[in-house]
C-alpha cells in the first residue's frame, strides 16, 4: 500500500512539473509589466482623390487653347461695354475673342449666306428672343447649347430666377436658347429731362395725354428689337389703347434707333418709346439732358425683361472647345458678375451681388414682376401684337 502511494505521488510531481514547464513561468518569478508600449507601424497618408471636374475644366481650357479663338456675335445689350467685356473674358479663358459687328438683322443675313455656302465662321450669338425664334431658329443655325452645360454652379438652378432655367419662350427653343438677362423694367419709357416730370405719369394710359400728342419719336414698333415692347402694350393695355398710342398721338416713327436718341436729347421730342434705351443712355452719358431709365413702375406693374440677353451656341462651330468653355464661363457666377458690372443690368443668377447693377434695373426681393416670356404662348401673343401694329399702321 505504503508503496502504491509513493508511486501516486512521483506521477503527481511529474504531471506538475509538465505543466509548468509548458506555461514557460516560474511561480517564484516576478510578473513582466503589463503596459510595455505596444510598436506602431507607420502608415503612409491616404491619397486625395482628384475632382473630376477640375480635371474636366483644365481639359477643356487646354483644348480651346489649342483652337486659339472665339468668333462671336454680341448684340447691342452690351452696347459701347463691349471692349471691356471681351478683354475680361480673354484673361479669363486663355484664348482670343473675335467679334462681328452689325445689327441682328444685318448679321443673320451674313451667316446665313455663308451657310448657305458651307461655310461655318460663328461660334456662339448672344441676342434677343424674335431673332432667334424668326431667324437662327428656322434657318438651322442652333446647335444644343444645353449639351454644353459642364460647370457645377451653371447646372445648379436652384441659383437662377425663379428656381430654373429659362429657356427661350417656347418649346422649339428648350434646350437652345438660354436667357442670362433679367433686368427689372419699371416702365418702357425713356424722355428728354428738361421736359417730362416723370411724377405726371404713373400708368401708361397717361401716355395718350393730349399734352403729349405730336411730342412722342418711337423706333418701329413692327421688327425685331421693339417687338417685346409691342407686346407689353398690348398685353397690358389692349389692343385699343396700342391702336390709339400708333395712329393717333401724331407720333413719329424711325427705325433708326440714333436718330431718335438724338432727336429726344435735341428737345424735338419728349418721349420716346420702343426699345430707344441704349441709344439714349450714350446721350446721356454725353452729357445730354435725356433719361433712359423711368424711375417710377406704373400702376399696370413692373416687368423682368430679357432683352437681348440671351444666350445661343451656334451649330458647326469652328472652334467647339472654346463655344464650351465660354458657355460655361459666360453663365457661370464670374462671367455674369462681370456682365452685370459692365452692363448695370442684372443677372437671372440670384447668387450674385447687384451693387453694380443700375437701381432701376433691380429686382426687388418679394415683388412680384412680368415675365411675358415665360408664358408658353408668348411667341403666339408677340406675333399677334406685330402683326396688329402691321394692320394698323398700314
Amino acid at each position: 500500500m505504503a508503496l502504491r502511494k509513493l508511486g501516486l505521488m512521483v506521477v503527481l510531481t511529474s504531471v506538475f512539473a509538465l505543466l509548468v514547464a509548458a506555461c514557460g513561468s516560474d511561480p517564484t518569478a516576478t510578473p513582466a509589466p503589463t503596459n510595455t508600449p505596444v510598436p506602431t507601424v507607420a502608415m503612409d497618408a491616404p491619397t486625395p482623390t482628384a475632382d473630376p471636374f477640375t480635371a474636366e475644366w483644365e481639359a477643356l481650357k487646354a483644348a480651346a487653347a489649342a483652337e486659339g479663338e472665339l468668333i462671336s456675335f454680341f448684340c447691342c445689350a452690351f452696347g459701347g461695354s463691349i471692349g471691356p467685356f471681351v478683354e475680361e473674358a480673354e484673361a479669363a479663358l486663355g484664348i482670343s475673342i473675335v467679334t462681328s459687328t452689325g445689327s441682328s438683322r444685318q448679321q443673320w443675313d451674313k451667316v446665313k449666306a455663308e451657310r448657305e455656302a458651307g461655310v461655318f465662321s460663328l461660334d456662339i450669338w448672344t441676342g434677343g428672343l424674335n431673332t432667334s425664334n424668326n431667324r437662327l431658329l428656322p434657318g438651322g443655325a442652333l446647335g444644343n447649347l444645353k449639351s454644353l452645360l459642364i460647370h457645377p454652379d451653371v447646372l445648379d438652378e436652384s441659383l437662377w430666377f425663379q428656381g430654373s432655367h429659362f429657356w427661350g419662350d417656347n418649346a422649339l427653343t428648350s434646350e437652345l436658347v438660354f436667357a442670362y438677362g433679367g433686368s427689372a423694367t419699371p416702365a418702357n419709357i425713356t424722355y428728354n429731362t428738361d421736359l417730362i416730370d416723370p411724377a405726371d405719369i404713373t400708368s401708361y394710359a397717361d401716355l395718350l395725354d393730349e399734352k403729349y400728342r405730336g411730342k412722342i419719336i418711337m423706333r418701329d414698333p413692327r421688327i425685331a428689337g421693339t417687338s417685346q415692347g409691342t407686346a407689353l402694350f398690348y398685353m397690358l393695355m389692349g389692343p385699343e389703347w396700342l391702336k390709339t398710342l400708333l395712329t393717333e398721338m401724331d407720333a413719329v416713327v424711325t427705325d433708326d434707333a440714333r436718330q431718335a436718341a438724338d432727336r429726344l436729347a435735341n428737345g424735338d421730342f419728349a418721349l420716346c418709346l420702343f426699345s430707344c434705351g441704349t441709344e439714349v443712355e450714350n446721350a446721356r452719358e454725353a452729357g445730354l439732358p435725356v433719361q433712359e431709365e423711368f424711375p417710377n413702375a406704373m400702376e399696370e406693374g413692373s416687368r423682368v425683361s430679357t432683352g437681348g440677353n440671351t444666350l445661343m451656341a451656334v451649330k458647326n462651330p469652328p472652334h467647339p472647345a472654346a463655344q464650351k468653355l465660354f458657355v460655361n464661363w459666360f453663365l457661370g457666377k464670374d462671367g455674369q458678375d462681370w456682365w452685370q458690372r459692365i452692363t448695370g443690368e442684372q443677372s437671372l443668377r440670384n447668387d450674385i451681388s447687384i451693387d453694380a447693377v443700375e437701381p432701376a434695373n433691380r429686382r426687388e426681393a418679394g415683388k412680384d414682376y412680368i415675365l411675358m416670356e415665360r408664358d408658353p404662348d408668348f411667341q403666339i401673343l408677340l406675333n399677334e401684337a406685330v402683326n396688329y401694329a402691321i394692320e394698323v399702321m398700314q
